[in-house]
């Protein structure tokens, strides 16, 4: 019995070092060999499906520009790009198709969201059909229900300030902004696509008659969880298939019924209760690639991917720019200088989107807004892949089937279009003679929303939100960061805040109830 347990390591041991000599064998034969990376990256992909999961592959990626230039192979057949004119190429000109990952991040990779649509002509009929719902003019008229949630953030403010006025406005209140912001994302997009929010940012909200208030509450963080399980156990899923195992996580049975409550009272209702995307989706929703009409299933797939791309996308964001803003002292000064301070209560005016784009005294804020997109984009990586193509990028010829990742991060940080790259330097988006000697911005070295027919469809909804939520909160506070939080990122569909958590003191900037 022992001599057989030896024979079947021996023969594990040899087959697998004949694996790796054959994968060896592969990696300096192909096409790709002649791009730099690390020694073990032709061999595996071992190290990429464990950083994906952890949600730092990013890291990897930064340190591997940093040594091995604009383009680094970090896989068998994976390629990492951040240069500007390849970018182009690869978004814009080419326009490349998503990798198949995305697919399998949706719940059904056969009738999938936007975000997860890989398929060239669906993906163009669904965005044809979605892009109505996300033009300035239309964004412009949900703005009221954007009010809605800012107004609930600052009357949460405001409650807190009043139980102790004097300590307050002496010293500030410490919040957790992150989370603060993650809410308000998350009650903006209930508002603006389910008609009410989730009751995140003010627990009194008024919740979807005949559902029960716990489940109605718990609905966005169903979907965060079920896609980030999704995203985590990409690799999981596909070893299962190619064993006979189709694994799909659903979104549970409670979040279904209580959205279909909501599709099925508003398809019994005869007149429109509000032109939101939900109504959209409900009067004229076609599946992309059948054409037949989308049933309350593919109205809550499609929904579930909108809501989070439009909440953790710019809750994220925002946090950044709130501790870009946080730790650069001059440019935060600066800022509060050229906002004038807003009072709160009822009558106080919640500043719109459209006043924030078209009013001169936000000229600064907009660019703040920008710089921070610069540093952290909303997107830190795009994967696209050849097809059945070959393809030439800076001198380097990728065979069919290879993955070419877009990198948006390392692109804006790169000194070579972005001198003194990692500074938070605002006055580069202001007109030439208000810059004070900032370089003016590289716009073909600017994919805040990524390019091409796969840009954001989302790109006017985030910065009606972005405005409005940064406009509000810094006409009314200053900003002081709580010390000793180590700040670090991971990167699931976006990048977040590891923890999801920020603290700091707002200090009002009007004094209250003295």
């Amino acid at each position: 019995m022992v001599a057989l347990y030896i024979a079947v390591i021996y023969l594990t041991v040899i087959l697998l070092t004949g694996r790796l000599l054959q994968q060896k064998a592969k990696a300096i034969k192909s096409p790709l060999s002649r791009i730099p990376g690390p020694w073990y990256g032709p061999l595996t992909t071992l190290h990429l499906r464990y950083l994906f999961s952890t949600g730092e592959i990013w890291k990897l990626v930064e340190r591997s520009h940093a040594k091995y230039g604009p383009i680094v192979r970090l896989g068998p057949r994976q390629v990492w790009i951040s240069d500007k004119a390849a970018l182009k190429k690869i978004l814009v000109k080419n326009d490349l198709p998503k990798v198949a990952m995305y697919a399998e991040i949706s719940r059904d990779k056969f009738s999938p969201g936007l975000f997860g649509e890989i398929r060239h002509n669906p993906h163009k009929r669904l965005k044809r059909f979605l892009s109505p719902a996300f033009t300035v003019a239309y964004i412009d008229n949900l703005e009221t229900y954007f009010q809605t949630t800012v107004r609930d953030l600052l009357d949460k403010y405001q409650s807190t300030i009043a139980e102790d006025p004097l300590a307050a406005n002496k010293n500030g209140i410490t919040v957790d902004l992150m989370d603060d912001l993650h809410n308000v994302a998350l009650d903006i997009m209930g508002e603006c696509s389910f008609g009410k929010g989730f009751g995140q940012t003010n627990p009194n909200t008024l919740i979807e008659d005949g559902v029960d208030e716990k489940v109605w509450k718990q609905i966005p963080r169903s979907i965060f969880d079920g896609l980030s399980k999704r995203y985590q156990t990409v690799y999981v899923k596909k070893v299962l298939r190619k064993l006979g195992l189709d694994i799909q996580f659903d979104w549970p049975a409670e979040m279904i019924t209580a959205i279909d409550a909501v599709v099925n009272r508003r398809k019994r209702t005869s007149e429109c209760e509000r032109r939101d995307l939900l109504q959209h989706l409900i009067e004229e929703g076609k599946k992309p690639d059948t054409g037949t009409t989308m049933t309350t299933r593919d109205i809550v797939d499609q929904m579930a991917e909108i809501l989070l791309a439009g909440s953790e996308t710019t809750s994220g964001t925002l946090g950044c720019l709130f501790l870009e803003l946080a730790r650069t002292p001059a440019a935060r000064a600066k800022l509060m200088e050229s906002l004038q301070p807003k009072p709160f209560g009822d009558d106080s005016e919640i500043v719109s989107s459209k006043t924030v784009r078209t009013d001169p005294e936000y000229e600064y804020l907009e660019a703040c807004i920008k710089e921070n997109l610069r540093l952290h984009p909303i997107a830190s990586e795009m994967g696209r892949r050849t097809g059945n193509q070959w393809v030439e990028l800076m001198g380097y010829n990728l065979p069919p089937h290879t993955v070419v990742s877009a990198s948006y991060r390392d692109l804006h940080r790169n000194e070579k279009y972005w001198p003194q790259a990692e500074r938070f330097w605002p006055e580069r988006w202001l007109p030439e003679e208000k810059r004070d000697g900032a370089p003016a911005p590289d716009m073909d070295a600017y994919y805040p929303f990524s390019g091409g027919n796969h840009s954001c469809i989302g790109i006017n909804f985030a910065w009606a939100e972005m405005r409005m939520v940064a406009a509000n909160i810094l006409s009314r506070f200053d900003i002081v960061e709580v010390p000793g939080q180590d700040i670090d990122f991971r990167q699931y569909i976006t990048m977040q805040f590891a923890t999801g958590h920020w603290k700091v003191t707002l200090k009002p900037r009007v004094q209250q109830y003295v």
